[in-house]
């Protein structure tokens, strides 16, 4: 008895390995959040490339933490008909949130000035 059908001839590409953004240092003390919508291709190896900026808001604020981000992201190929193949204009947006203690953090500077 063989398993014909089993196995899918297309898969979209399925993410292995993402670290998330690193939160601008200047846009935490100062209470900023936001989001960046990015797109960018899949190789046929599964690395992101031609990264780019579609929506930001605030703009300029977090685009470039968003960017570096992506572009270390590692997929599993997209594959049709069982073969890997390139996916192009893929979309991702990165929401960046400050947690409560982000949001109630007095650094030393700013103590040393409200005294």
């Amino acid at each position: 008895m063989g398993l014909l059908g089993c196995a899918s001839a297309t898969r979209a590409p399925i993410l292995l390995a993402a670290e998330g953004p690193i939160y601008p240092e200047y846009a935490r003390v100062q209470q900023i959040e936001g989001f960046v919508t990015l797109a960018y291709d899949l190789t046929l190896s599964g690395n992101v490339v031609n990264v780019r900026v579609i929506k930001a808001v605030p703009a300029g604020v977090f685009d470039d933490a968003a960017v570096n981000a992506v572009r270390a992201w590692r997929f599993l190929p997209m594959q049709h008909k069982g073969q890997p193949t390139a996916a192009l204009q893929q979309t991702s947006t990165l929401t960046f949130k400050l947690s409560e203690d982000q949001r109630n953090f007095v650094s030393p500077m700013q103590n040393d000035r409200a005294n």
